[in-house]
């Protein structure tokens, strides 16, 4: 048996380990050092077929658990073509996974092992219910994490992205609103200008209600106040800035 195959199989066994303790991280050091001595061929083939019950492969478990070496191993064992191919065995990825915990270092560092243009796929990837990762962000309250998700993406794309819905037409302001999750509200909210921020607030979704409104159906009481205060000066905000223009144009006609 040729040591390719003997490290082949003996890296099955590690991952089949992994999965069994349920992601003891104590049972991957020897599954790092196997990843060297397999063949690339083989490393994307064994990572993306081994899995636990459910489908999950040892990336998912992994940033399930919010274990951030191993992620970064994993992927970075694999040419950059293939990286983004095993985050999207699973449609709810292994970034959907750790923004959903809140696990802000393995979101960074799954981010950082892909290209541009593949961090843009993934991020605007929606699971079977049609949330991204930014979704998983802010349902679970996870600020630092959303501001991760949104730090590199332009504005043109944070916008793109906070108006992306689920399938049932929630926004992730809807969900974090709906928890009760102020300081996720705010951080949603913190790029846009006020007119954007109207608009975002304006969104219903497909029962008819738009953030607020979902928040009091869920008696968040301190969110629908903040959500009406802040809409107010947002209002008092356009209102000055159109007088200004008006100003501005009567003065230099």
């Amino acid at each position: 048996m040729s040591s390719t195959n003997t490290a082949s199989d003996e890296l099955r066994e590690s991952l089949a380990e992994y999965y069994q303790s349920g992601g003891n991280i104590s049972v991957t050091e020897s599954a790092k050092s196997l990843l060297t001595k397999v063949s690339e061929d083989l490393r994307y083939e064994l990572l993306s077929s081994i899995t636990q019950i459910g489908g999950d492969t040892a990336l998912a478990l992994a940033a399930f658990r919010g274990h951030t070496e191993l992620c970064v191993t994993l992927l970075s064992s694999l040419p950059p073509a293939d990286r983004l191919e095993l985050i999207l065995v699973h449609k709810y990825t292994a970034l959907h996974r750790a923004a959903r915990w809140g696990y802000t270092e393995t979101v960074s560092c799954i981010l950082n092992c892909l290209t541009a243009g593949q961090q843009l796929q993934l991020l605007f990837s929606q699971d079977i219910f049609g949330d991204t990762a930014l979704h998983e962000a802010a349902q679970g309250g996870n600020t630092e994490t959303v501001r991760a998700l949104l730090e590199n993406l332009t504005h043109e794309q944070q916008l793109q992205l906070l108006f992306t819905q689920d399938i049932v037409g929630n926004t992730a302001l809807h969900l974090a609103a709906h928890q009760g999750h102020t300081e996720t509200v705010r951080s949603l909210l913190h790029n846009l200008r006020p007119e954007q921020q109207l608009y975002l607030l304006s969104v219903e979704n497909y029962v008819g209600k738009t953030a607020s409104q979902f928040a009091a159906n869920n008696k968040q009481k301190e969110i629908v106040e903040m959500l009406k205060d802040m809409s107010g000066i947002w209002i008092l905000e356009l209102i000055i800035v159109s007088c200004k223009t008006s100003m501005y144009l009567i003065t230099t006609s």
